[in-house]
Formats: C-alpha cells, structure tokens, sequence
C-alpha cells in the first residue's frame, strides 16, 4: 500500500468514525434510564436558576410565569433572572414579577453571557444552579428532574432535554434526525463515564464547582463542564428533564450557530481549557469519540478526498470521489430548487454543516469570533 492510499484510509476512518460509527453505537447500546428516587420537600437541595436574557420581550413574561409555576419547593429555590442591556422592555416586564418573587439584575450596559455568570454565580449559596435560556420553557418538573441526579456524590452536573419546536422547514427534518442521534450519544457517554459538554439552555451543576471562565469564552456550555471533569465529576444526561425552545428559523440564523459553536470548540481546544487533563481514560474515550474526532471532522474529511485523488485509480479512492460528487450534486439540486425530499434533504444539510464547521474552525483558530452572540429577531 503506498503512502496516498495508507493516508486515505486513515483519513477517511477518522471522518466516518464520529459521524456513523459511534452514533450507531450510541443507537445500539445506549443504556436503560436510571430512575432516581423522589424526595419530600425538605429534602431536596436548595437550587438556583439563573435566567440571562438580552431583549426577550416577546417571550419573556411567559417564561417568568413558566418559572414561577414549577414545581421544586418553594422555600429552596431562588430564581434569579438578569437583563443584560435589554432595550426593547424586557426589563420593565420582569420588575412586574419582583413582587412574586423573582429577583431581577438589571445591566444597564450589555455584558455577555459569561461575564454575568463570572459575576453572579461565586455569590450564589444554594447547593445547586440551573442555567436557563430566556427562550426555554420548562416542564413543571424539570428543575427536579434536574435536581435528582445529584443524589450520586460523583454528579457534577446534569444535562436536560430541550426539544427544538417551529424549526424552519429547510432544516427541519435533519435537525430531528441530529437531535434524536444526540440524546442517544448522551445516554451513552454517561453510561461510559460522563457527557462531554452540556445542553447550555437547560442544566445544572453543584454550585461550589464553578470557576469563572475567561469573559471571552464562546462556548461555555463545553467548557464549565469539562472543568467539573476535569476535577473528578460527572456530567450526565437527564432525558426526564424536558423544555421546548424555538428552533432556527432560517439558514442564516442556524449558520450563524454553528459557525460559533465550531469557533468556540477550536478556543477551547487552543486555549487549553477545552481538555479532560486529568480525566480517565474511559472520558477520554468519549471525548474524542464525541467531540473531538467530530469537530475537525471538515478537515479529515478534506483529508480524504485529497489524498484519495493522490491514490488514483484505486477502487475504494474512486468509489468515495463519485459519492462524494453524487452526494455534492444532489445537496446542490436540494439548494438550487428548494425541493424538500430525503434523498435531497440529507446531502444537504450534511454539506451545509460541514461548511458552517469549517469556516468557524477557522474563525476561532484565528480568534475573530465575538463573543457576543448576535441574537437573531423573534
């Protein structure tokens, strides 16, 4: 075998592995729901949920009253929302809800994500936060759904699940098929050790575990829970833990997303926050498997094709070339004519992934991404 054809089949192993292999594992294997017990009031841990929002007035009252109405004892939760520079009335919405018992930071300036939670988080004394969007309605029992895993002393955090609703129709079926994969691959990253990250608009972690990222963190829904890793914790799936979300409503907001999340995984990485040091090998195994090999899967994928050009005519080289053509043509169709059928719908979104992927490596690796998020209009 000559080097181009050694060089493709270790290219093409490490672009097919985190794409299709694992995630049929995750399909196969992922491991019954461990049911947790139910507690009386008093003993359930006292818990905080901390609400960021940044002009969320189409939404916002129904996700104080959402908050208000869930069910956790009363005398243990504290719910905290901040208004980070909201200019369009979010603010004046929930001053109506500090007298139920919301309590409400208001910035006059925005500050980002990140540097709110750096500031608000160390003073909270609760044993548990909830980290909420705006833009996420809750199940009234979530948070304890969230809050039961913690019964296990080696829980750091848990991750809930939130459910993609009014999606536009050109992603709408691909983001089913993503996020159906997804909750499998989270069911078995925890039963192997640990998630690797966590669904940032819904979980929860021990309160004394956090330590504040650097305030231009793009990702901190990766990297806070790596930290807990990091330190000998678990990050586990939750699926009894439900809320719905709004999904993208065009291509352009979804590119946008990806393109960050991309960016933020090529910070991390370069950074060095984003590695389990420390963690065993087990998580090791589930992060690179999961994370890891997928996120530079642009590159590997890149990888292969070049070096299956290399290989010439070579059956397997030339069988890849022409089904990447196929798949390319027919994602090309799927973007010229709008048609919306599987056989189209698929390549399409693969190619538009994979493109958004790289284009954010390549932003964070060069660190021109704002860690503002761009929040798109409702």
């Amino acid at each position: 075998m000559d080097w181009a054809r050694l060089l493709f089949t270790v290219f093409a192993a490490l672009f097919i592995y985190p794409l299709a292999v694992y995630p049929l594992a995750g399909l196969l294997f992922a491991g019954r729901r461990r049911r947790y017990p139910q507690r009386e009031d008093a003993q359930w841990p006292s818990l905080a949920m901390v609400v960021c929002a940044l002009n969320e007035r189409n939404i916002i009252r129904q996700k104080a009253e959402n908050t208000l109405a869930l069910d956790y004892p009363r005398g243990r939760l504290r719910l905290i929302f901040i208004s980070d520079g909201s200019t369009d009335g979010t603010t004046e919405i929930l001053q109506e809800f500090v007298p139920k018992g919301i309590e409400l930071i208001a910035r006059e300036r925005r500050m980002g994500k990140i540097a709110n939670l750096n500031d608000v988080v160390p003073r909270i004394r609760e044993e548990i936060t909830v980290l909420s969007d705006a833009n996420v309605i809750y199940d009234r029992k979530a948070l304890k759904a969230l809050a039961a895993p913690f019964s296990d002393p080696q829980v750091g955090a848990v991750s809930g699940k939130v459910i993609l609703q009014e999606t536009a129709p050109d992603l709408e079926g691909g983001e089913q098929q993503y996020y159906s994969v997804e909750w499998k691959l989270q069911e078995l990253d925890s039963a192997i050790y640990s998630m690797a990250g966590a669904d940032g608009a819904m979980y929860a972690f021990r309160t004394p575990l956090f330590e504040p990222c650097p305030p231009d963190t793009l990702i901190e829904d990766f990297v806070i829970p790596i930290s807990f890793v990091r330190r000998g914790k678990r990050v586990v799936h939750q699926p009894e833990a439900v809320g719905w979300e709004r999904g993208p409503e065009s291509l352009r907001e979804e590119y946008r997303r990806r393109v960050r999340i991309a960016a933020g995984a090529a910070q991390a990485l370069l950074r060095g926050n984003g590695w389990p040091v420390g963690a065993p090998l087990r998580f090791w195994f589930v992060f690179v498997s999961h994370k890891l090999l997928r996120w530079i899967t642009p590159l590997t994928g890149l990888a292969a094709l070049a070096s299956a050009i290399a290989a010439g005519p070579w059956l397997p080289a030339q069988i890849t070339l022409a089904g990447f053509a196929a798949a390319a043509a027919l994602a090309l169709l799927r973007a010229i004519t709008g048609w919306r059928v599987r056989l189209l719908d698929a390549p399409f979104y693969f190619f538009f992934g994979q493109g958004a992927h790289l284009i954010g490596l390549v932003k964070g690796a060069a660190g021109r991404q704002s860690v503002l998020w761009d929040k798109a209009s409702r």
